[in-house]
């Protein structure tokens, strides 16, 4: 498995981790966000992006807070999305068709 190193600052250039999931919609580095897992206090999420330095796609994961609408949280937000030490590992990451098979109700 091939991984790279960014910097919290390389990845804030790169506008990583998006404020919204929507904000895939209106940029050219970043190709897809998605849910994970739920946490008690946050959601783990996954952002798929294209490094422009090396023009290879990578997937990083970290934390977003929860979108609780008028509900009050406790502020269980971790520091840095959860990333902890200097650097950040990302994987290599391609896009493949996989079919999936789904148990759904009988009419």
């Amino acid at each position: 498995m091939a991984t790279r190193h960014f910097t919290f600052a390389e990845l804030a250039a790169l506008s990583l981790p998006p404020d919204q999931p929507e904000d895939v919609e209106y940029s050219d580095v970043l190709l897809h966000d998605e849910q994970l897992h739920v946490l008690k206090y946050t959601a783990q999420r996954r952002c798929i992006f294209a490094a422009p330095d090396d023009g290879r796609t990578y997937a990083v994961e970290y934390q977003a807070p929860l979108d609780t609408g008028d509900y009050e949280v406790s502020g269980g937000m971790p520091d840095n999305y959860g990333w902890y030490g200097d650097t950040v590992e990302a994987v290599e990451v391609e896009e493949h068709e996989v079919t999936v098979i789904k148990w759904l109700p009988v009419d």
